[in-house]
């Protein structure tokens, strides 16, 4: 899952913890949002707000003290009708951004392998992530990662632009 990064050397890439919520929260509204990525402020913050209580985990990049990426992960059930057995966990990729300046630069990728490097020393072997259709930079990150497309459907509650669909991705870790 690895490529080559061309972001700065000074990037440091961390866990997130608790004090690092609001300003998650500024880099995910500031650098998020764009034609495809519905981001309710509510659904953000709730989500993010999991990080106190570890239901919710991610991991930051950051560079001369600034945050710069992030994305952030749970374990749970979330797709049981993609699995051969709805009692196994997965994983699921629910934020995932990059400050703009740094966009196809492999920090995403550099994220995305964090995360999928640290659900796989958990056990975890299926992990989705749902992305609007038409997104060009989820697509392509995914795809470059490994990620399958498992469905794509309907979704005008989630999706108000675009083809207003959400296409599902599933990546098998190799055991």
């Amino acid at each position: 899952m690895s490529e080559p990064n061309t972001f700065s050397e000074n990037i440091c890439i961390r866990a997130a913890r608790p004090e690092d919520i609001p300003g998650m929260q500024q880099l995910i509204f500031e650098h998020g949002a764009n034609e495809w990525n519905h981001l309710p402020e509510a659904g953000v913050v709730a989500h993010l707000t999991g990080i106190r209580d570890g239901s919710v985990r991610g991991f930051l990049a950051e560079e001369a003290g600034e945050l710069v990426g992030v994305m952030t992960y749970e374990t749970g059930i979330f797709y049981p009708e993609y699995e051969s057995s709805s009692e196994t966990p997965h994983g699921y990729i629910a934020e995932g951004v990059v400050h703009r300046q740094l966009v196809g630069k492999g920090l995403g990728m550099a994220l995305l392998a964090k995360v999928v490097d640290a659900l796989a020393r958990e056990g975890v072997s299926h992990i989705y992530a749902k992305r609007h259709e038409e997104n060009p930079f989820s697509s392509r990150l995914l795809q470059k990662a490994g990620f399958a497309e498992v469905a794509t459907f309907d979704d005008p509650g989630v999706r108000p632009n675009g083809s207003r669909r959400t296409t599902v991705c599933r990546y098998v870790v190799q055991a």
